[in-house]
């Protein structure tokens, strides 16, 4: 079942691309994780779904990404969910965060996957909600950088 996924499925690695005077490294900051929780006003917020294909009803492949301005920051988010049925599951995530007053941007691509023995036992609501199910699949990657833009 997993050639035929691996062959099959709509699926990408991709994290982003960094025009020219853009310099990328490594960091160990993180997004604000207090400010992302505040109740601010939201400036601007979308959401596009650039393919979502439901694998000849053996799953689901989503790509999606969402946009939110607040007064303080943005944050850019570009998640695909994978899950082909009674075989996997995957969630990446690329968050791209940056305060109003910095010249530089924090990239985070973290990358959550299992198989479907691993998380059988959380219940249907769990398994099918494409959202809820991020949280209780593994880290596997996780790989946060710098991108400055001065």
């Amino acid at each position: 079942a997993k050639q035929w996924y691996q062959r099959r499925v709509r699926a990408t690695a991709y994290t982003g691309s960094m025009g020219d005077g853009v310099r990328v490294r490594e960091t160990e900051d993180t997004p604000d994780k207090e400010k992302l929780l505040r109740r601010d006003q939201i400036l601007y917020h979308t959401e596009v779904v650039l393919f979502e294909d439901e694998l000849a009803d053996n799953g689901c492949s989503k790509l999606v990404v969402k946009c939110r301005v607040m007064p303080s920051f943005v944050l850019i988010l570009l998640r695909q969910y994978l899950r082909v049925d009674k075989v996997m599951y995957r969630v990446q995530e690329t968050r791209i965060y940056a305060e109003r007053d910095w010249d530089y941007a924090i990239r985070e691509v973290t990358v959550r996957e299992a198989g479907f023995g691993e998380v059988e036992g959380l219940g249907n609501v769990i398994l099918f909600d494409e959202w809820a199910i991020g949280q209780h699949l593994p880290v596997t990657k996780c790989v946060r950088e710098r991108l400055d833009f001065g």
